[in-house]
């Protein structure tokens, strides 16, 4: 089969023609979204922090076709969306759903060969949903889609939320929000995506000028203090003052992993009560919620296709910012 072959960090995927997997539930990949980690992997970026062997199929966002192996409750030719997080079934974490923090995870596309290939192989049944629609519609919602749905839990109509960044994730959790009345305000600097966020239905977007959000919220924002602040970027310029933008009780969610370092006063956290929260991927009930919303068109996923052939362009499109959507690989 074909596939897209990581091999060091920093150079382009190879093309090559490797062999099938065997064994285990094989399907016939129809898509796989391009996440912004497997950029930062390429690159190189995590090298220290994430340890993987090489050569490897990357590619966490998948959706297929049931080919071949032993199923209870599915059948060959049905469409699945592939749950990553493959648990070890005995740790604590595991035990309650929670299988993107077990002690010995494996996740598909990082550390078992994913979905940037014509086929793959999941280990267990339990890590596939079937599902009906478009494919390429859907692929974001094995990964991007359940993170988004994650990053929403617990947030209603009476709240003011703050989207700091304006990745792929937020996009989605702005829709969430949106279908829930929730008043959003979006940070960002890239002005094309802020005034496209507007569009979806945000209720006010602030530009980044400078490197200070807090700066940039109080010159702009009427909502001003928040009782969510949700950070999908994660880095030194939106830590340093988010937590001084939230109300009492209110709690930082944070999602983008680009390094930065969260300095909290003591007295900021016990006198005003803040909560501060890491959100990482998210549970298989999170896809079953965030299929469900997809189903009765809350979200749209803003496709953009690319074949197998062309997957180091759309590596460079995501790393330079040049796409509003989701890259999808299609073998």
């Amino acid at each position: 089969m074909k596939a897209a072959l990581f091999k060091e960090y920093g150079i382009p995927l190879n093309i090559e023609n490797v062999a099938e997997p065997k064994d285990g539930i094989i399907l016939r990949v129809l898509g796989t979204g391009l996440c912004h980690g497997d950029v930062h992997l390429i690159f190189g970026d995590w090298k220290y922090d994430i340890k993987i062997n090489t050569p490897r199929i990357l590619g966490h966002e998948i959706i297929g076709e049931v080919v071949s192996g032993n199923t209870k409750s599915l059948e060959r030719g049905d469409m699945v969306l592939v749950y990553n997080a493959v648990g070890c079934m005995n740790c604590k974490y595991c035990k309650i759903g929670h299988y993107q923090y077990c002690e010995n995870v494996n996740i598909i596309g990082l550390h078992l060969d994913g979905g940037y290939a014509e086929y793959v192989k999941v280990p267990s049944e339990r890590n596939l949903l079937k599902v009906e629609g478009n494919p390429i519609e859907l692929a974001p919602l094995a990964d991007a889609g359940i993170t988004a749905y994650n990053s929403v839990k617990g947030i209603s109509e009476d709240d003011n939320v703050l989207l700091v960044g304006t990745s792929y994730v937020s996009l989605l959790a702005l829709q969430i929000l949106k279908n829930r009345r929730t008043k959003v305000a979006v940070v960002g600097r890239n002005l094309s995506k802020l005034s496209k966020f507007k569009e979806i239905g945000a209720d006010e977007i602030i530009p980044l000028k400078s490197n200070s959000v807090g700066q940039a919220v109080g010159e702009i924002s009427s909502l001003y203090k928040f009782d969510y602040i949700i950070d999908y970027v994660g880095n030194n310029t939106t830590l340093t003052d988010l937590p001084w933008l939230l109300r009492n009780e209110g709690e930082l969610r944070i999602v983008g992993e680009f390094g930065g370092v969260l300095n909290i006063p003591e007295q900021l956290l016990v006198l005003r009560g803040i909560k501060v929260k890491g959100i990482l991927y998210g549970t298989y009930d999170d896809l079953l919620g965030v299929y469900e919303l997809y189903s009765k068109k809350v979200i749209k996923t803003f496709p953009i296709p690319y074949s197998l052939n062309e997957i180091n362009q759309a590596i460079n499109d995501v790393a330079n910012g040049k796409i509003f959507g989701r890259a999808i690989i299609i073998p």
